[in-house]
Order: C-alpha cells, then structure tokens, then sequence
C-alpha cells in the first residue's frame, strides 16, 4: 500500500463528487438557463462532465494504485499527479485574469486540485 497515492485518490475522489454535485448548483444550472446559444452551451455542458469523467477515472486509477502499492504504474501516476498540479494552475491564472487577488476565493478548485497533485507525486517518486 502507498499512503500517499491512495490519499491523492481519495481526496480526488471527494473533488470528483463535489465538482459532480455542487458544481451542478453553482456554475452550471445558472449557464443553462443564459440566453447563450444551444451549439455553445452543449459544447461547454460535454466539457464539464468530460472533466468529471476525468476526475473520477484519475481518482479511482490512483485509489487503485495507491491501494495495491502497485510501483509498475508509478509513471502513471506522477503523470496524473502533474496533471492535477497542471489543473491548480490553471485556475490560479485564469482566477488571477479575471478577478487579480480575489480569484483565490473566487476559483477556490485549486484548493481541492493541488493537494491531489502533490499527493501523487509524492508517493510516486518517494
């Protein structure tokens, strides 16, 4: 068993279900209902459930590894944990765009992201 990895895919799990959930109240129900075009909006709608697709597969891959100590996938798993780092980033700039200081608070994913990202590349090369 590799605690580090198999707590990166727990937390990536919890992540999965809250993007699942509680995204669907906050970001989402409201972006249906703008006056958006139908093509976009479908669009962006495949967009948010092909990352909740991701979340839990990485998520349940990592729980799996993780769980098993199964070091012939470690490669993997680093590369899933740079992935979710990558993530982090991505809302720490785009929230930086958008809001400067305060898109710590208003884009708050990185908070879930990084953790799992720096958990698996933990117990990938320790």
């Amino acid at each position: 068993m590799n605690v580090w990895i198999l707590s990166s895919g727990l937390l990536g799990l919890a992540t999965a279900l809250i993007h699942l959930f509680a995204g669907q109240v906050d970001p989402v129900r409201p972006f249906l209902k703008s006056s958006l075009d139908d093509v976009p909006k479908a669009t962006l709608l495949a967009c948010w459930h092909l990352v909740s697709v991701t979340l839990l597969i990485c998520s349940v891959a990592l729980i799996y590894v993780g769980g098993h100590g199964l070091a012939t996938f470690y490669v993997s798993t680093l590369l899933i944990g740079v992935l979710f780092v990558i993530f982090s980033v991505v809302f720490i700039l785009v929230g930086g765009y958008f809001f400067s200081f305060k898109g710590f608070i208003k884009l708050p994913q990185w908070i879930l992201l990084l953790p799992v990202g720096v958990l698996a590349v933990i117990g990938s090369i320790g």
